[in-house]
Formats: C-alpha cells, structure tokens, sequence
C-alpha cells in the first residue's frame, strides 16, 4: 500500500499543524475545556440536531457578527466530533474567510484549506504523544499484530471513530500498512452490527459508533428568539417554526396563538 492512498500528509505539513492543534489546545485547557462540544460551545454559536441526509455533516458559516456552527448530529458520534474539530479549525485560523464568504464551500478554492482542518483534527483530538503512551498502556504490541478489539480500546478512550483512530495508528507507525487492509472493513456500514458486538465485548458502551441524534442549541437561541417575538420583531408563526427547529413549541413557554394571525 502506498502512502497516498491512505492521503496522510507530509511529515513537514503535519509537525506545522501539529503545532497550531497544541496551541490551540492549551488556549482552552486555560479556560478549564477539553471536550470539543464545550469548546464549541464557547467559540462559536452551537447547533447539534439530527438530519435525514449523509450528504452534510457539519458547517460553519458568519451571520450577524456572529459564528455559528452546525453539526449534523445524525452521523455517529465518533464522526461528528471528528466534525466539530474540523470547524474549529476553520472558526480560529479561517475567521477572515468565513467573515467574507460566510461560508467555506467544499470545493477547489478551499481544497488546501479543508486538508489543514483534516490534519488538525488528528492533532486536536488524537495527540501524538499521548496516543503513544496509551497504546504502550492498553495495547503494547507490535504493528504487525494489531488486531481490532485493539483499535476500539484506542478509538474510545480518544472518543474518535474506529476508522480515524486506526488512521492516526497507522500514521504514527504503531500499525502496519498490511494490518489496516484487514483492519479497516471493520468499520463499514454492512459490518457495524459485528463492530458493535465487538466493542461490547471490550466492555464499551456503543455510544460512539452510532448517532446521537440529540438536538441542541444554547439557551441564548430561546432567548433570542422568544425575545424578539415579544417584541413585535417577528411573527408567531415565525417563532414557531424556530422552536419547532430545536424540538420546543410556543406553548412549551405558554405563548398562545394570536387571533390577529389567522387573517
């Protein structure tokens, strides 16, 4: 297997991410947050809610002096904190562009920019020294004799998916190239029953390789949105369908429907 087909960067591109994921890292261990959604939640505004698509797993875009995230909380929960780090990349080190496109396109303008995040997100939440010392802990064998019951050790105590973990394995060289072609069918859809199984084994929940579907937002998008229908800034109807969005209704508040909006 060559190296390009796993598309892990240059060892050169990668030490310079490396070098913003810990300094990025260490700007929110000072505010006491570790956890991705915490941090998220304290850089930007907060959007977690389940979508019937596969075809969008997260974005951020620029609204009103304002950045907001939005993660598809239908991918599992391994895929959707790989997502939320790949976003706080672009929240920190691409707010010039998201402050002028308002969005980042998947397309060729941004391909460079999209391979930084990607790499970040390995950086971010799979540290390369800590990764060593808790295989060396959980796992302690050679490359050559990985075997899957050990990747999902390593994927849940990094709460990543199974399949970034073993990537990051392999491009630490604590997995061999011929071991991921067996390794790695693991993780597909039509094997995640056998997967899940396995993980059980390991006494792991399941909680990662499945979606969370949860839906949330801060407590400040309520407030905001009961706040200027009190105001006269928007209709019932328009607040409805802004708490329908999270899951709540108008009469979760006690609002009642105005006679005036039925003509």
């Amino acid at each position: 297997m060559q190296k390009d087909n796993l598309n892990l960067p240059e060892e050169s591109f990668r030490l310079g991410i490396k070098d913003l994921a810990e300094e990025t890292r260490i700007k929110f261990a000072r505010k006491g947050l570790s956890d991705i959604f915490d941090i998220l939640s304290e850089a930007a505004f907060l959007v977690r809610k389940p979508l019937d698509t596969d075809e969008l797993s997260g974005f951020t875009t620029y609204f009103e002096e304002q950045f907001i995230v939005f993660l598809n909380s239908n991918f599992t929960l391994g895929h959707e904190r790989f997502t939320g780090a790949h976003e706080l990349y672009h929240l920190i080190y691409n707010a010039d562009i998201l402050k002028r496109e308002k969005i980042l396109l998947d397309d060729e303008k941004h391909i460079l920019v999209d391979l930084k995040a990607n790499v970040f997100v390995a950086e971010f939440l799979m540290p390369e020294d800590y990764v060593k010392e808790v295989f060396y802990k959980i796992v302690n064998t050679d490359k050559e004799s990985i075997l899957s019951r050990h990747v999902i050790r390593m994927h849940n105590y990094f709460k990543v998916s199974y399949k970034a973990m073993l990537k990051r394995l392999i491009q630490l060289d604590l997995c061999s190239r011929d071991r991921y072609e067996e390794l790695k069918d693991i993780c597909l859809k039509e094997n995640k029953e056998q997967l899940q199984a396995l993980t059980r084994q390991e006494g792991f929940t399941i909680d990662l390789i499945v979606p969370s579907e949860v839906t949330y937002v801060p407590r400040e998008f309520i407030e905001f949105v009961k706040s200027n229908y009190e105001r006269g800034n928007i209709s019932y109807k328009n607040m409805k369908s802004s708490l329908e969005f999270v899951g709540l209704t108008p009469e979760t508040f006690g609002y009642e429907y105005p006679l005036e909006e039925e003509y």
